[in-house]
């Protein structure tokens, strides 16, 4: 499927949170300006490269979660590791 080109102000997601105030409010997050930071985090802190194997131990239903398993590491040319349920460790405890 071929890429898909977009203005760097269209939005990418709206994430909705009631914070401390209980009331819902919407936060929208623009293509480029997301992307430009992600691409940038995985190249400035991670020190991710192209073929490189990342795991984050995350929820993809948060913003980290889904920034940082799945946006990130394929704007970088990574292969993300995704792992859902609990973590068990090799002596069967949790």
């Amino acid at each position: 499927m071929p890429c898909e080109w977009l203005e760097s102000n269209e939005p990418s997601y709206i994430l909705y949170t009631s914070g401390t105030t209980g009331r819902p409010k919407g936060v929208q997050r623009d293509v480029g300006g997301y992307a430009v930071a992600l691409a940038a985090s995985m190249e400035q802190i991670f020190q991710g490269a192209a073929g490189d194997t990342m795991f984050t131990a995350s929820d993809v239903g948060w913003v980290v979660g889904h920034s940082y398993i799945v946006y990130a590491p394929l704007l970088a040319s990574l292969t993300t590791v995704m792992y859902e349920g609990t973590p068990i460790r090799p002596d069967g405890g949790i």
